[in-house]
């Protein structure tokens, strides 16, 4: 959107740019620094009324302009309940601004009534989420075989297997799909974290039915 504004406001004569919301206010907005916030939404709304009114007595109004003695202001509806406002100097070459923010307005439109989809990191968040919860789905086929494995870890580290366990399942079911297939890996991750040869073999020599 931006980029469309920035368009006009290149044209020489021409110190500003705004889209301006009835309900949001400014959109956007390309303006010189000498012109302020303020005014942008002033004049926005004042434009948005005039619209509005042209309407209700069924005036189709592609385009409005108001000349003064420092800033002609340029306005054009984007039937979104939106303006195209435009500021220029008294000395402008409006013609030449009204074309190419006609040129420009129905892009203006297509990217206000665009979908706006969330950022992908949170998509992928979502995603993730998702396959979370599906992977708890399983649980219901997978704890018997979870609880034959707690079982010989406990046999090899003692009463926290039970802890041990759970911080390792989650582990496991982030690294991949809760599948059978994949129980080896998670033996794996805790034959590294019983960390002592015997019992390692202990534990793998109890659960040897599952591998």
């Amino acid at each position: 959107m931006r980029k469309l504004l920035k368009e006009i406001s290149v044209i020489p004569g021409v110190t500003g740019s705004c889209i301006f919301d009835k309900s949001e206010g400014p959109l956007c907005e390309e303006l010189h620094p000498s012109l302020s916030a303020d005014l942008s939404e002033t004049v926005g709304t004042y434009l948005v009324r005039l619209f509005q009114m042209g309407g209700m007595i069924g005036l189709d109004t592609r385009s409005v302009y108001f000349r003064f003695d420092k800033y002609t202001v340029l306005g054009m509806p984007l039937d979104t309940g939106a303006v195209l406002l435009t500021i220029c100097e008294s000395q402008a070459n409006c013609s030449l601004v009204a074309t190419t923010a006609a040129m420009l307005v129905a892009d203006m439109r297509d990217e206000l009534n665009a979908p706006v989809y969330p950022p992908e990191e949170e998509v992928l968040e979502e995603v993730e989420a998702v396959a979370i919860e599906e992977d708890d789905g399983d649980d219901a086929e997978l704890e018997p075989l979870f609880k034959e494995m707690e079982q010989a870890l406990a046999a090899a580290i003692g009463p926290v297997a039970g802890v041990v366990m759970q911080d390792y399942i989650q582990r496991w079911k982030e690294s991949g799909p809760a599948v059978p297939a994949r129980i080896s890996e998670l033996a794996k991750m805790l034959v590294e974290e019983i960390g002592d040869e015997h019992l390692a073999r202990e534990f793998t020599s109890h659960i040897h039915t599952i591998l």
